[in-house]
């Protein structure tokens, strides 16, 4: 019985991560529309945003619910994924090919987070679903930024 407790414990933190991350990435997202410097990539910033400030409150009600003992939302003392997208774009003279590489990078390193939580086998239904959904959201966003990026990287083989 104290095994499952502390794998229910450990999927807990594992789900409270995966809530600073998601916020993490919504905060960096929005940054990054305020920026401007990539005003082509704006609407695709903004859209993240929204979808990640939508599925932020959906789960954090989830986790809620989840929780036995109530979920303590800390996420200040630790690094997100997304931390440092937003000073290596302010900094950086990164080309488009480059900066999808950066968010298809982060992205896929979000996505594992994802894939952690969903690996608890104790997982309820509900949870699973939730999750699940917003994975294969966030997979398909990644599969149509490799396609952009393979589109944009020949197109720019064919200028050289």
């Amino acid at each position: 019985m104290e095994i499952m407790e502390t794998d229910r414990k450990q999927w807990e933190t594992r789900m409270e991560n995966l809530l600073c991350e998601i916020r993490a990435s919504k905060e960096a997202y929005i940054k990054l529309s305020e920026q401007h410097k990539y005003p082509q990539k704006e609407s695709f910033f903004k859209q993240q945003a929204e979808q990640r400030m939508d599925f932020e409150k959906v789960f954090g009600d989830e986790l809620s619910t989840v929780e036995e003992e109530g979920y303590v939302s800390d996420c200040m003392d630790r690094e997100h994924i997304f931390d440092t997208v937003v000073s290596t774009v302010a900094n950086g003279n990164l080309s488009d090919v480059a900066l999808d590489r950066l968010i298809l990078q982060k992205e896929q390193e979000l996505i594992e987070k994802y894939q952690e939580v969903l690996s608890y086998s104790q997982i309820p239904e509900a949870t699973s679903a939730i999750l699940q959904a917003e994975a294969e959201d966030m997979n398909n966003m990644v599969l149509k930024l490799r396609v952009d990026l393979n589109l944009e990287a020949k197109a720019m083989d064919r200028t050289k």
